[in-house]
């Protein structure tokens, strides 16, 4: 009898250390467990803090980043971004919507915070602007404004007032030529809001006032060069004794313009008015060879395309339509104003 008690004490203390080692395993496990998830935890809190510590990008494409006024807007947005704390990469769109498309979209796979839309011309932008739209992240529209058809969907555009600027250009044009006259007419890029803006209003004013544009549409993409031809052909067809004003859009027009003009031995004999802050406009100014510009800074425009978009990064309310600044410029007023 005490054997058989004997061998039950035996199996039952068997069993209770199998129980025991059983529970310490669980245990152990249980806690090497936590701690790798509190390990993980950690880990990712860091990578978090140190993302939160990083600044925030911003990505720009600029349909036409090698224009001779896009390098100080370009300025003007680096410079601002960096006042601001961002970090800023701004690209050649190369006058594409289909290339600022896919730029957009490879931004956005990088993980770049907010994004800046440059366009080319008003009618391809429906895309762009629906894809921007999708992608969720604060967003502007700078300089050039998009087709009507979306323009409810851009949060803010920051540009200049294009028929403000071409009233301004044509009431200079008026001032010279009191009782009409011939001009000649170069102009940017076929679609931009900019280039057909300021038309509207030259074309008003000048149908109004007697003065006749004797070129077709000429457009010259913005470069001096092309411009230059231009003037030399217009020099050729109408002869210079029948034009009476040389009429630029902006001042790298200006600039070639005034080189035809000069090789032709013209500068100073027939005069024309433009618009922008280039330094070749302020001197065209001061030497008589162009009597005024409509203002258009480029520096301020770039800073307020990124303050602008900053406000929406914040969550605070930005306005639908930035206005950049502007106005005329005569010799009167040339050191009031900045060139570039």
């Amino acid at each position: 009898m005490k054997k058989k008690w004997l061998v039950i004490m035996v199996v039952a203390l068997f069993i209770v250390s199998l129980f025991v080692g059983c529970t310490e395993n669980e245990t152990s496990s249980d806690s090497k467990e936590k701690t790798e998830n509190v390990a993980t935890e950690e880990k990712a809190e860091e990578k978090t803090d140190e993302k939160a510590d990083e600044p925030l990008r911003i990505f720009m494409s600029n349909a036409y980043y090698t224009a001779p006024y896009c390098a100080p807007l370009n300025e003007g947005v680096n410079i601002e971004a960096e006042r601001l704390g961002y970090e800023i990469q701004i690209v050649d769109g190369e006058g594409s919507a289909d290339k600022q498309l896919a730029q957009f979209k490879a931004a956005v796979a990088e993980g770049y915070d907010a994004l800046i839309y440059f366009p080319a011309d008003e009618a391809s932008t429906p895309p762009v602007v629906d894809y921007l739209v999708s992608t969720g992240l604060p967003w502007v529209v700078l300089n050039t404004t998009v087709d009507p058809a979306v323009e409810e969907l851009v949060p803010s555009t920051i540009a200049s007032d294009f028929r403000d600027i071409g009233s301004n250009i044509a009431q200079m044009a008026v001032d010279y030529l009191p009782d009409g006259g011939n001009v000649v007419y170069i102009e940017g890029a076929a679609g931009s809001s900019y280039t057909m803006q300021l038309t509207e209003s030259i074309y008003s004013t000048f149908e109004e006032n007697n003065i006749t544009i004797l070129n077709d549409h000429q457009y010259s993409d913005w470069d001096p060069g092309k411009s230059m031809v231009m003037m030399e052909d217009f020099i050729t067809k109408y002869g210079a004794e029948n034009i009476d004003l040389v009429v630029c859009q902006d001042g790298g027009m200006w600039q070639g313009a005034l080189a035809a003009l000069d090789a032709a031995g013209l500068k100073g004999k027939v005069l024309g008015v433009a618009a922008g802050n280039d330094l070749i406009i302020k001197e065209s100014i001061i030497d008589g060879s162009l009597l005024g510009t409509s203002i258009q800074d480029p520096f301020v425009e770039g800073g307020l395309g990124v303050s602008t978009l900053d406000k929406l990064i914040k969550g605070e309310e930005a306005p639908k339509w930035a206005v950049v600044p502007g106005g005329l410029c005569l010799i009167d007023d040339i050191e009031k104003h900045k060139w570039f």
